[in-house]
């Protein structure tokens, strides 16, 4: 869309909207470096671009965003400014919040809630029961808010269907606030360090250290891909730790399959620093086992890093046609294909053409009108 296109529109919408409705969002928590604090921040940013009022309410909020949010608690206290003022609440699902849930049940306000996807608490009973029990309440929560929902938001037609599988009848696609374009500037130092000590394969995935995301998995074909390339290879994944079980579970297994210097886990980086691994990597492989829409996928395609990633979740619908895309988790059948990947030049420079494509198909989604339209929808009706 032309910045004309967008202006008009933009126009239009404040004339429309502007005294006419007001977006409270909700969230249990404002945390710094947090994807969907960031995503509701974004919202609030396109809102207020649209002519519209836009606060935001959380039960809990960091002191380095005290200016960004209030409490949840004295949403009760507000009064209309004007009689022809609407109210719309927007609430993003993404954990248990239960008593937040309750208190918006109780509301008369149309409600809008995005779906972030809950990760199934399968994955985190063995290692974190605190965390599996807040997975499960915040699917009980999603139920619980059915009735009350007037439009929903969903990152994927996958997280999609698991909304109308609730029983709710209108979803409207808006994919995860990402910025247009690449990264920052790789950091200069990383990517030195990065090549200069490179001595034959380099994967990389990104995202937190967490059970679904099949850390394990990455484990077993880095082993494998050593043996059989017969290659210094090393492995990069790049997030914050998660459960310590799990962290204990994934450092026993690098040291059962002899990978204590080869599985490099950095914990959380600069985005500079991020852009140097994403520069320097041959292959980045995702073998997550649930994802909602999996964002380091598109910030890899911009990159022109060719993509390897099994099929869970919304992986083949981002990558849609895009990278290679694997039917099953058997070790032997990743390694071969990432080494093929690796070895033929030729198959690299088509991965990165068709990559480039869909990373630009993505980047064109008129994110800011979807998510006005929807809103604004959703005030009238």
């Amino acid at each position: 869309m032309s910045t004309d296109s967008w202006t008009w529109r933009r126009v239009w919408r404040s004339e429309a909207n502007s005294s006419l409705t007001t977006i409270h969002q909700f969230l249990p928590q404002l945390r710094p470096y947090d994807a969907v604090t960031s995503h509701a921040l974004a919202m609030q940013a396109a809102f207020r671009r649209a002519g519209m009022e836009s606060r935001i309410w959380a039960d809990a909020i960091h002191p380095a965003l005290r200016s960004q949010g209030e409490p949840r608690g004295r949403f009760g206290s507000l009064t209309r400014s004007r009689s022809s003022s609407r109210r719309v609440l927007l609430y993003q699902a993404f954990v248990g919040a239960g008593d937040l849930v309750g208190f918006l049940v109780d509301r008369d306000e149309p409600l809008v809630v995005y779906y972030h996807n809950i990760t199934p608490a399968s994955f985190l009973w063995p290692y974190d029961h605190p965390s599996a029990a807040l997975m499960e309440q915040g699917r009980e929560d999603v139920g619980r808010l059915v009735p009350r929902i007037r439009l929903a938001l969903a990152a994927s037609q996958f997280s999609a269907r698991e909304l109308r599988d609730w029983g709710v009848n209108d979803v409207r696609i808006v994919m995860p606030s990402v910025r247009p374009g690449r990264l920052a500037e790789p950091d200069v130092k990383r990517l030195r360090w990065l090549r200069q000590s490179k001595r034959g394969i380099d994967l990389l995935f990104v995202g937190r250290v967490v059970p679904h995301k099949g850390h394990q998995h990455l484990l077993r074909v880095l082993a494998l891909l050593r043996a059989l390339t017969q290659r210094d290879v090393r492995l990069f994944a790049v997030g914050s730790e998660g459960p310590e079980a799990y962290m204990l579970t994934l450092t026993g297994l690098a040291k059962r399959l002899g990978l204590e210097d080869s599985a490099i886990f950095t914990g959380p980086v600069t985005e500079a620093e991020l852009a140097a691994h994403y520069e320097a990597a041959d292959v980045f492989l995702c073998l997550s086992e649930h994802e909602g829409f999996c964002i380091p996928l598109l910030e890899a395609m911009r990159a022109e890093l060719p993509v390897v990633a099994y099929a869970a979740g919304a992986v083949s619908e981002t990558l849609d046609g895009s990278g290679i895309l694997l039917g099953g988790l058997d070790p032997y059948v990743v390694a071969e294909v990432v080494s093929t990947v690796v070895s033929d030049e030729a198959l690299r420079r088509q991965i990165c053409a068709r990559q480039r494509e869909r990373a630009a198909e993505l980047d064109r989604f008129d994110w800011n009108g979807v998510l006005v339209d929807a809103v604004h929808e959703a005030a009238k009706s």
